[in-house]
């Protein structure tokens, strides 16, 4: 526990006291020097002594004479937060000018040491989140213990007989703003959003985070929890712009038992991709919004691409293919309402009279017939997901790829 940092220990103290400062290990091996010539891995006689006495003791001229490595000074073991001996801190020089110095160094020694293994604890619990929930999305009930990885759940708080929903946050920073936001900050306000006893809250890799947040006995409807959920995320988003941060969030539906959790996991991380590439005006996309994209994306991408190119072929290589495309969107999820659609797309009426005449004629349909209009509308919607799915080269969540 000492090695690792006896070295900068030894000089930092040195620095500030003025004296030359050494560290043992238990047997009193040198592992930590101020002073160049005292040789790391050399035995210091008093602090082997001090390390396995457990006391403090005071060195001079002659009673270094027959203590084998050993220099006028003071000499104390080091403990760690079991109380435990873990070495020594020895302060060299006069008896009687260090000593005022080497209680003070001992105690500032522990407590540095304590600093560094609560850090490190910490460090290791949240490395062990973050894989454990990167194993539950990644969960497959027929390869997959759900026994082992429920246990480990356990441990931060997790409760088989509770119905979960996974949150699945995308957070970053607002262009334009200078100030850096540590992952630490970003993870207590979630955590003071969902971080119930029984929740689950961690990052899952760089800029995306996970909530999994159970149904309390006050939520008596599921409607009620998910609204719940949802002003939760939008008082999430004033702190995250507080911040300079923007943040997007998927929802997935209640699930319980570990492959519960990793479909809803998955469902979180699909209508977040799904999202924030056909909804960039909202932050919150609940999976339920998009089932019928959800059944879409789990056919195979060749699939997905056969059905795009055959619908939208009249339309390629056109200059103004982007604004028809936008244009047939805005028109569908209005409701074929030329007004709507005009407000939606902020263009004159006119404008939109006119693009829906070159749409009709390109697409040789009626632009009011709802089957053929939602045929070539999912295929629009499937090839802005396959397209920008590989310009980001990938996503969470593959084409084909069933959700659990």
């Amino acid at each position: 526990m000492l090695e690792p940092i006896a070295q900068e220990l030894a000089l930092s103290i040195a620095e500030v006291i003025g004296y030359d400062v050494l560290i043992t290990d238990v047997d009193g091996i040198i592992i930590g020097c101020s002073d160049p010539d005292r040789g790391l891995g050399t035995l210091n006689e008093s602090s082997r002594i001090a390390a396995r006495t457990g006391r403090g003791s005071v060195d001079t001229e002659e009673t270094v004479k027959v203590l084998k490595g050993t220099r006028p000074g003071v000499t104390y073991p080091v403990v760690d937060l079991e109380n435990r001996v873990i070495g020594t801190v020895a302060i060299t020089g006069d008896p009687e000018k260090v000593k005022p110095f080497a209680l003070v160094v001992k105690r500032q020694a522990e407590l540095y040491i304590r600093e560094r293994t609560v850090m490190r604890e910490v460090m290791e619990r949240e490395r062990n989140l973050q894989t454990l929930i990167s194993d539950i999305y990644l969960f497959k009930p027929r390869i997959n213990d759900p026994d082992l990885v429920s246990n480990r759940a356990e441990q931060f708080g997790y409760d088989p007989g509770m119905s979960y929903s996974a949150l699945a946050f995308e957070i970053r920073r607002v262009p334009g703003y200078r100030d850096t936001v540590g992952r630490d900050r970003l993870l207590l306000r979630l955590k003071e959003a969902f971080g119930g006893a029984r929740s689950i809250v961690g990052a899952m890799k760089l800029d995306l985070y996970v909530a999994f947040v159970p149904m309390s006995g006050r939520e008596s409807m599921e409607r009620d929890f998910y609204l719940s959920l949802e002003q939760k995320c939008l008082w999430l988003d004033e702190q995250f712009a507080s911040m300079g941060m923007a943040g997007t969030v998927g929802i997935g539906t209640l699930g319980r038992g570990i492959d519960g959790l990793a479909r809803s996991c998955k469902e979180a991380r699909l209508a977040l991709r799904i999202g924030r590439r056909t909804s960039a005006s909202s932050s919150l996309h609940p999976i339920w919004k998009y089932r019928v994209e959800e059944v879409l994306f789990s056919s195979p991408r060749v699939v997905m691409d056969q059905m795009s190119k055959r619908e939208l072929s009249p339309l390629e290589d056109r200059g103004d293919r982007e604004d028809l495309c936008h244009t047939l969107v805005a028109w569908c999820e209005s409701g074929f309402n030329v007004t709507k659609t005009g407000e939606l797309l902020h263009v004159h009426r006119t404008t939109v009279n006119y693009r829906l005449e070159k749409l009709s004629s390109l697409l040789r349909v009626d632009m009011r017939d709802f089957r053929e209009m939602s045929r070539i509308y999912w295929a629009l919607i499937m090839e802005r997901l396959n397209r920008d799915g590989q310009r980001s080269g990938g996503g969470d969540y593959a084409p084909g790829e069933p959700l659990g």
